[in-house]
């Protein structure tokens, strides 16, 4: 690896070169089969489609009476047993024209059934005289007619059919998805195992607790960043803590197996910046050196091969370098790592939503294509935060996304890429 630097990538290409990067490396990713709750928060492994109609069987989407023909209609009973644990849903009997049967939201279709009538729609009462003593009808109320056929049954098949695709490869299991996969009889699912991934934080300035003294500075990654890795799907190993010592970063990367190794800190080009210096000293190969976008100009990242022990050869690892400036080190996380991540998992780079710029941008003094400024998206709008210095968090305390803006300055009403906050 040669000791110049080659000029900076644009942010659209330093994602394009590392999805690349990603998806050449050796595959070690594998399944794994989960109860269904211990899923949510993981990417499904495989398609999985509907192995019955949705819904499953044909029933009534109101509470009241299946009926058949024209009203009125002599109600039919089954036989409600005394167990009031039995599934009463389930309890049906067979009507013909002229007859209706009680029937409760959900409940299985009876044999026969043409419409549903409302329990507030319908009107009941007994039979008089000889002929008709002791036996109830059901009729509808003042005001409302007889419905038609079809009305408030929900039939089987339905919403799906069955061999319908249910969730795709990639999908991020989430509570809502888990639900909708359990009533349609999923018990356990095949998901990608989390990519293993470790993080060093550098800086002899860098305190982990109490008020900083001038020349110090409160740590703004151990801890927190981890917990950002574990929500991208990441198997977060123990993080290290490292001294601006060329030996304890050699030492970092010669002995880590997970395949992402993040450093926050050491990636610029100063003399007790180390990360670049380690980079060189074991023959890596840059992906890339920077980025033309602010903050997070110094990111890089670039391919290692596997330890001595602990992994097998061939399998290469990636080292992602991040700013030291608390914001910009964010901005290259939450542009970066789901992209290598993809790339790992044999997914396409994942897709990015716009919205509309709230206010005027105005045009950013430093050289750079792009700037990434932590925004709030409320209401189809991007509204930016104060705060936009690469050392600054109180805009990223309060953010949803980053937002891709023209660095030239772009005006209110344009539409910016959003980047997601993790």
């Amino acid at each position: 690896m040669s000791h110049h630097h080659p000029p900076a990538v644009s942010w659209h290409e330093a994602r394009e070169l590392l999805h690349d990067a990603a998806s050449a490396l050796t595959p070690t990713l594998s399944t794994e089969a989960l109860p269904l709750q211990a899923t949510i928060g993981r990417y499904v492994a495989e398609d999985l489609t509907a192995r019955m109609p949705v819904p499953h069987y044909s029933s009534s989407a109101m509470d009241g009476y299946a009926v058949a023909g024209a009203p009125p209609w002599r109600l039919i009973s089954p036989d409600y047993p005394e167990d009031a644990r039995t599934n009463v849903h389930r309890l049906a009997v067979p009507i013909t024209a002229g007859e209706a049967t009680p029937i409760l939201t959900g409940g299985l279709l009876p044999e026969g059934t043409e419409a549903i009538v409302r329990e507030e729609h319908s009107h009941r009462y007994e039979g008089a005289g000889a002929l008709g003593s002791g036996i109830h009808y059901l009729d509808m109320a003042e005001g409302y007619t007889a419905p038609k056929p079809g009305t408030d049954i929900r039939y089987a098949g339905a919403e799906l059919s069955p061999g319908a695709i249910l969730s795709s490869r990639g999908d991020l299991m989430t509570a809502q998805r888990a639900a909708f996969l359990g009533v349609n009889g999923f018990d356990e699912l095949p998901v990608l195992k989390n990519v293993p991934v470790r993080c060093a934080f550098t800086g002899n300035e860098v305190i982990t607790f109490g008020m900083p003294s001038p020349g110090q500075v409160r740590d703004a990654f151990g801890g927190f960043l981890e917990v950002s890795l574990a929500a991208a799907g990441c198997e977060v190993r123990p993080s290290a803590r490292l001294a601006d010592i060329a030996e304890e970063f050699h030492t970092f990367v010669t002995t880590s197996t997970a395949r992402i190794l993040i450093f926050t800190g050491g990636s610029s080009t100063s003399g007790v910046d180390m990360v670049r210096q380690t980079l060189t000293d074991i023959g890596a190969e840059y992906i890339f050196e920077s980025v033309q976008v602010r903050p997070g100009h110094p990111a890089l990242a670039a391919k290692i091969p596997a330890p001595a022990e602990g992994m097998n050869a061939g399998q290469e690892r990636l080292v992602l370098g991040l700013p030291g400036n608390p914001l910009a080190a964010y901005t290259a996380l939450y542009s970066y790592l789901p992209v290598i991540l993809a790339g790992l998992r044999g997914l396409p780079i994942p897709a990015l939503d716009r919205a509309e710029l709230a206010t005027d941008i105005p045009p950013l003094r430093k050289r750079s294509q792009h700037r990434l400024m932590p925004v709030r998206v409320s209401e189809g709008k991007a509204y930016p935060l104060d705060a936009l210095a690469s050392h600054m968090l109180s805009g990223l305390a309060q953010a949803t996304h980053f937002a891709l803006v023209d660095a030239t300055g772009q005006r209110a009403g344009t539409h910016a890429i959003l980047v997601p906050v993790f």
